[in-house]
């Protein structure tokens, strides 16, 4: 299981120091960077060095993925509705966003500060001496957590893989290196091809087994999550079927394990947290727990509500609590984060499953597959199976409904809307056209210094 750890006791250089720090200012997003914060010689000397930096990489990924990331999808999505009527949130549910957001703001630095370190070990890879298997290793995870950070930023700050016919409209800036040089935004076809070509590069370059740290699983699942936001099933179908295959990451019976304190057998790549004092998975319990006194910001929406109580015998039922049934205060809120701290899966062999029996099913092939896939999961919660003769069709329908259902709350929804949208078929999210304005964040202030910065244009969606 892949564990992004906390980073303790770590002994520094002051130029270090000085750049993990400077990270978090927006200079970052005007990449507006002293110049001595890029003469990192005497910082980077060994290999425990570049260790220590690829582990502040990881801290700042889980900081960014503990349902920060998430929470944003799923206010874009239908599967939540929330209790607020002001405020930065409720803007991005209202589908809204503007510049002056600082919630948004604060997100949009995050993955960036992961690229940047992530830049800096690989620019100091010839300067420190390592062996073949430390180059290759700190290499791989590296340009993983590059990918991973251009992903899911591209995923809300752009519109989805697909919109244009050559994927020409604008998405996010990559960065590949520690250049200050303010940059303008690269478009979709041109950030999907560099997170493909750093997956791939660490797919091959990271062991299959890595102690508490991404390996070669982590990027093959990854390839499967960007392979199938494009539509690409044939792609997403084989990733996720060699991640499935590798028996490394068994399917759990146990329908609640994968929230839990620990990691569950499926985490294929995830956020572990070890206590109270370091609670990587803060983000959803802060938003979504009902086992408190104070309801939770957060609540399944009424058309979700709905999908969940379609059949009573699904166990995922229990997912989902009705408050003051009958009063005016009535609602319903997820249980499934109800934890004092929990970790966080970002890639399951659910997922990778689901994955795969609807790439299959588009693809017509191999259905038996697929639908085997989707039994397991269906067993597991309860609900009638498939019946062998199911068609394509059936199939694709039956794994979209799994996946609603499987990982509510976790940020997939809009995604999987927004990639239906392109791929052609008429879809709105919650009343509205899937490639409307408001459905993609809009980028902070910071990025209007940027000379020839193209902000994403504003207006909402209905």
């Amino acid at each position: 299981m892949k564990k992004l750890i906390k980073t303790t006791g770590l002994r520094m250089s002051l130029l270090l120091l000085t750049i993990f720090s400077v990270m978090a200012c927006d200079a970052l997003l005007e990449n507006e960077l002293p110049d001595e914060v890029l003469r990192s010689e005497e910082a980077l000397q060994s290999a425990d060095d570049l260790q220590r930096l690829l582990n502040s990489a990881y801290d700042v990924t889980a900081n960014y993925a503990n349902g920060n990331m998430q929470r944003f999808a799923e206010l874009l999505a239908d599967n939540v509705r929330i209790d607020a009527v002001a405020g930065f949130l409720v803007q991005v549910y209202n589908r809204a966003s503007d510049f002056f957001n600082s919630d948004v703001g604060g997100f949009y630095g995050q993955p960036y500060i992961a690229i940047f370190r992530s830049n800096l070990i690989l620019e100091n890879l010839n300067a420190v001496n390592l062996s073949t298997e430390q180059r290759n290793r700190f290499e791989g995870e590296a340009k993983f957590l590059r990918a991973m950070a251009h992903f899911e930023l591209v995923r809300l700050f752009g519109q989805p893989y697909g919109y244009t016919g050559d994927n020409s409209h604008l998405g996010i800036v990559i960065k590949t290196s520690t250049d200050p040089e303010p940059l303008g935004r690269n478009t979709v076809g041109e950030v999907y091809a560099q997170i493909i070509r750093d997956l791939q590069d660490a797919e091959t370059l990271m062991p299959e087994s890595n102690g508490n740290y991404a390996n070669r699983f982590s990027a093959k699942a990854y390839l499967a999550k960007v392979y199938f936001q494009m539509n690409d099933f044939a792609n997403a179908a084989r990733y996720a079927q060699e991640v499935i295959n590798s028996g490394r990451f068994p399917f759990s019976s146990n329908l609640q394990n994968r929230f839990q304190t620990g990691f569950s057998s499926e985490t294929v790549f995830g956020i572990i947290s070890t206590g109270l004092e370091d609670n990587r998975g803060g983000g959803f319990i802060g938003l979504y727990r009902s086992d408190v006194d104070n309801p939770p910001f957060m609540r399944a929406s009424p058309a979700l509500v709905s999908v969940y109580n379609s059949d009573p015998n699904d166990a995922r039922r229990a997912w989902i609590q009705r408050f003051n049934p009958g009063m005016q205060t009535e609602f319903t809120a997820f249980t499934k984060f109800n934890a004092d701290w929990l970790s966080v899966t970002v890639a399951s062999t659910t997922e990778m499953m689901l994955i795969a029996a609807e790439s299959l099913g588009e693809l017509n092939q191999n259905l038996g597959t697929a639908i085997s896939y989707l039994n397991q999961i269906k067993q597991r919660a309860g609900v009638s199976p498939l019946t062998s003769g199911a068609s394509g069709a059936l199939v694709v329908s039956e794994a979209r409904r799994e996946s609603r259902l499987e990982f509510a709350g976790e940020g997939h929804r809009v995604h999987q809307m927004k990639r239906i949208g392109a791929k052609g078929e008429f879809t709105l999210i919650r009343n509205a056209p899937w490639d409307c304005p408001g459905l993609v964040l809009q980028f902070p202030a910071s990025e209007l210094a940027v000379r020839g910065f193209v902000m994403n244009p504003e207006g909402g969606c209905n």
